[in-house]
């Protein structure tokens, strides 16, 4: 499958929880989406970046609203993608798990994550500067990670109960 066929495919069958989708298809679907939110985050940091080196430096120092307004801007046009994808990604997680021959269910494993650590963070009062919660904001992220690349490595089981 190709490139375009698969994001072709990503949105038709964005709310298709039953089937299959390739190991191909996945692949290129995911890495895409995380090639794109990784260059809107590099802009980001830039402008950011580019925005305070020129206040503190120029002659005449600028106030920080025309800064924060453009990384305002590209942090909605990031959340509005994520609201976007988000029912197409978990369909297509779905799909993927049940051509591996697993439940579309076990997508809740990186979830939970999220929702445990965000449930730990308001239960407990923790302060982001404290060390435990250095600590403990990258589990969630790494067990996304490493799930993501568990679905683009594993084999398509020929005699799923789900195909």
């Amino acid at each position: 499958m190709t490139a375009w066929a698969a994001l072709v495919d990503f949105f038709k069958r964005y709310a298709t929880f039953r089937g299959t989708s390739s190991q191909r298809a996945f692949n290129w679907v995911t890495w895409f989406w995380g090639v794109i939110y990784l260059c809107l985050m590099c802009v980001v940091v830039m402008v950011a970046g580019l925005g305070t080196f020129f206040g503190k430096r120029g002659n005449v120092a600028t106030e920080s609203s025309p800064l924060m307004g453009t990384v305002s801007f590209l942090i909605v046009v990031s959340a509005i993608i994520a609201v976007i994808v988000f029912i197409p990604n978990i369909a297509l997680y779905t799909r993927r798990l049940h051509d591996a021959g697993f439940s579309g269910w076990w997508q809740l494993i990186p979830m939970g994550c999220y929702v445990a650590f965000a449930a730990l963070v308001i239960i407990f009062h923790i302060d982001k500067a404290s060390s435990s919660y250095n600590l403990i904001r990258w589990i969630p992220v790494s067990v996304s990670i490493i799930f993501s690349l568990w679905l683009t490595f594993v084999k398509t089981k020929f005699n799923s109960p789900y195909i």
